[in-house]
């Protein structure tokens, strides 16, 4: 039994993986200052698993509080892989992959390794993130922008008179409220990116574009959009799977 867990900003997704198959998953949000009360509740009553393979974008703080308690619990060191500048016919187009958050770059991983065409890929999580992939492997790029909780929380802080309750009700409809129109503009900036970039993708690409969507506001905003995108569960936890195997 392996034991995979995706460390975002906010929010842990895990699985129990059992002969290369993901048999349990769950999520949770923490905050720095109650990660290892948290660990405690959700994995102090399972087996001690062969191996913990990690994808973390939080930091060194939050990885090095995990390594610690999984150390104490079941005297287990962190598998972690790291970017790379491809994986298999997969090319990545940074010039220092390191520089590339590693959730994005498993995502790409287990998209290819399934579709291996044109991809179109959206991560919903604290930061929206959209990249692209040819037919041939080569990741022709992508943008990073604040996700849809994000870009509702830095309006309430940075302005006096906008002080609502974020509902994160789905919805592109004009608003008649302050509280519906930051909920409202802030999922329409998302769809209005999320369609452009796929336009202009789409419309460079020969053959067919496979369009996936990821993340905890996926199911969210996948009804609103223009083309047919693929909701994905557990998406880079598939992708650390992946590159653990082949690292064997």
């Amino acid at each position: 039994m392996k034991l995979l867990l995706d460390i975002g900003n906010s929010s842990v997704n895990w699985a129990v993986e059992e002969q290369e198959q993901l048999v349990t998953t769950g999520a949770f949000s923490y905050k720095k200052n109650n990660l290892e009360q948290e660990l405690q509740e959700k994995f102090s009553l399972f087996e001690k698993p062969a191996e913990v393979l990690v994808s973390n974008v939080a930091g060194g703080e939050v990885v090095n509080t995990l390594s610690d308690w999984v150390n104490k619990q079941w005297q287990q060191t962190l598998w972690q892989p790291y970017v790379s500048s491809h994986f298999k016919e997969l090319k990545n187009s940074y010039r220092f992959p390191l520089k590339m958050g590693l959730d994005r770059w498993l995502a790409m991983i287990a998209s290819w390794e399934q579709y291996e065409t044109a991809l179109c890929l959206v991560g919903c999580g604290t930061a929206l993130t959209i990249d692209v992939i040819d037919s041939g492997g080569e990741h022709l790029g992508g943008y990073i922008v604040p996700g849809i909780e994000l870009m509702q929380k830095a309006l309430i802080n940075s302005t006096e008179q906008i002080n609502v309750v974020v509902n994160n009700i789905a919805s592109l409809d004009y608003a008649k409220d302050t509280d519906t129109a930051v909920n409202n503009g802030a999922f329409l900036a998302a769809v209005s990116m999320i369609d452009r970039v796929a336009d202009i993708f789409s419309n460079e690409q020969q053959c067919k574009v496979k369009y996936i969507i990821s993340g905890g506001m996926a199911e969210l905003i996948k009804p609103l959009l223009k083309h047919p995108y693929e909701y994905k569960a557990n998406l880079v936890l598939s992708g650390l799977s992946i590159l653990y195997r082949a690292s064997r």
